[in-house]
Formats: structure tokens, sequence, C-alpha cells
């Protein structure tokens, strides 16, 4: 049985390397988010295996605002910037401070892992920097039961 408060792993301090992407940028509408993510990774994933480019790590979501529809960003980071390639551009995830969370479980569990960063942020004092991110460490395509996917919420922070 799930934890109440949510699938949520605590709540860790890193500071991180920025990292080169590959990403296509738009504006959705909230209930349109699961869909326009898988179509923006398979076209970036195309854009990549054009190009050569290595990938970098897993694949990932960028929210830099909500409301009723959101400006999100999703992508590959990549091991050099790319070229241009249609709708997916080169872009970057940045570097410094973060608090991230790892939260256990289907992506509709993910607002209880935010939350959870929310309210330590308020706890701590500490402020975010820029939109957050949700990198994707399980392939829904490799491990079909939901239970076991795990996905990591990243809050940029500014420097204390």
């Amino acid at each position: 049985m799930a934890d109440p408060r949510g699938p949520t792993s605590k709540i860790e301090l890193r500071v991180l390397r920025a990292h080169d992407t590959a990403t296509v940028r738009e504006t959705v509408a909230q209930d349109e988010i699961p869909a326009a993510i898988g179509r923006i990774l398979q076209a970036v994933d195309h854009a990549v295996r054009r190009q050569g480019a290595a990938r970098a790590g897993s694949p990932f979501a960028r929210y830099h605002s909500f409301g009723d529809t959101v400006d999100l960003e999703a992508g590959l980071p990549v091991a050099a910037p790319i070229a241009p390639d249609g709708p997916v551009a080169p872009s970057e995830l940045p570097g410094g401070p973060a608090a991230i969370a790892v939260h256990a479980g289907p992506y509709e569990g993910l607002s209880a892992t935010y939350q959870a960063i929310e309210a330590w942020l308020t706890s701590t004092g500490r402020t975010p920097s820029g939109g957050p991110w949700e990198i994707y460490l399980t392939d829904p395509s490799e491990e079909p039961d939901p239970t076991r996917w795990l996905t990591e919420v990243i809050y940029p922070l500014q420097k204390p």
C-alpha cells in the first residue's frame, strides 16, 4: 500500500552541473501534458539519432510555467550541442544548487512529490530559481508496471 503522504524519497540538496540538451518547447493545456511529452520525446529521439548525437542521460520534462496552459520543454541530455532540427532545438538544463526527490510510482501521483518539495522549500527558507523538471529514470516501455517507475523531481534553487 502506498504511503498516504506520497511515494517520495527524502529530499536532497545537490549541486548539479549544467547539461546540454535537445528539446522541443511548447505551450499545452494541462490535460495534454502526457501526450505532448510522449510526442516530443519521440521527435527529439529521432533528431538525436539522425544527427548521430550521443545521449547523456534519461529523458526529462521541464515546466517553465503552470496555469490554464503549461509552458513545457521536454527532451534528452546530449553529450554536445545538437544543430536545430525542425522543432528540436539545442538547450540546456541549468547547473547549480537543487532540491531533488525521487518519486516512486505512476506519474499521476507526482503532485505529492511536488507538494513535499514545496513544503520543504518553505520550511527551509529556500527559493526556487526557474522551473522544476522531471527526469524519467524508468522507461515505461521496458517496465510496464507503473508501481515500479522512478521519476526524479528537481527544483533548481537560488544560491544562498
